[in-house]
């Protein structure tokens, strides 16, 4: 039988390995945020190749200083989801509904609020960004409808591309541009068939900022609201993602819908 001494000595080989190994992870894992938090440097971010940076931060590391001057945040965002429902046998457009304001409900009062609470206003935020960068004539694509037939997204990304023509920074951006409209187009999805039942097959989906009150005018009892800026989208098909869980979705997210 083995001495306790021995039983140790044994031992120092593996905690050794385990320690360098966590010790490592914990390395990288200190550069990571500097990385991210960072003030954006193309040339510092290329040190992590491809997209191993961003895959490590989101969806559970994701931080920035955007709250802080001299660039806080200065705007909202909402993410509107309307469909088309059944109702006594006949289809009918349902109203809109704020998917940002219902999510926020659960971050009020609350301080610590679970992710869920800006997943409505993350995606919304990315989608606009990415709406942004498309031409005049990629955006009149994506405000025509595209929701009839199976094939609705596969004719609608043909469509997108045809319109970048043979320019390659439009063809890139349309690239990124799919991306978020695929996510969008699935968040509104479970929206849409959490509210208006799961034989929903058309969704609409309408992506806004609204500019803060200017800070110089934030004690003004008279200043008006900006408007809103609108990223506009026409009607689609029903769409889902592999691995979505609707149920999960839709346990939450009706409670808040409904709660006044």
């Amino acid at each position: 039988m083995s001495s306790p001494s021995s039983r140790l000595t044994k031992r120092r080989p593996i905690v050794r390995v385990v320690l360098v190994v966590v010790s490592l992870i914990a390395a990288w894992h200190i550069f990571a945020q500097l990385l991210w938090i960072a003030p954006y440097s193309a040339a510092m971010r290329s040190l992590v190749p491809g997209n191993f940076l961003t895959s490590w931060q989101i969806p559970f590391f994701g931080q920035s200083w955007s709250v802080f001057a001299p660039d806080p945040i200065n705007g909202n965002y909402h993410f509107y989801v309307r469909a088309v429902e059944t109702v006594d046998g006949k289809q009918q457009n349902s109203e809109w509904i704020d998917a940002t304001e219902a999510e926020l409900k659960l971050s009020r009062h609350n301080l610590l609020p679970p992710r869920a609470a800006g997943l409505a206003n993350e995606q919304a935020s990315k989608y606009r960004d990415a709406y942004n960068k498309l031409t005049e004539q990629q955006q009149e694509v994506v405000q025509a409808n595209y929701y009839t037939g199976a094939d609705w997204k596969s004719r609608f990304e043909t469509a997108l591309y045809k319109a970048s023509g043979d320019d390659a920074t439009a063809r890139t951006n349309a690239g990124s541009f799919i991306t978020q409209h695929a996510y969008t187009s699935a968040y509104a999805t479970q929206v849409a068939k959490t509210m208006w039942g799961e034989d929903v097959t058309t969704i609409r989906f309408a992506v806004s900022r609204q500019n803060a009150v200017p800070f110089d005018q934030r004690n003004n009892p008279d200043a008006k609201e900006e408007p809103e800026q609108w990223s506009p989208t026409g009607w689609r098909g029903a769409f889902v993602m592999p691995g979505q869980s609707h149920e999960d979705f839709a346990d939450t997210f009706k409670k808040l819908a409904e709660e006044k």
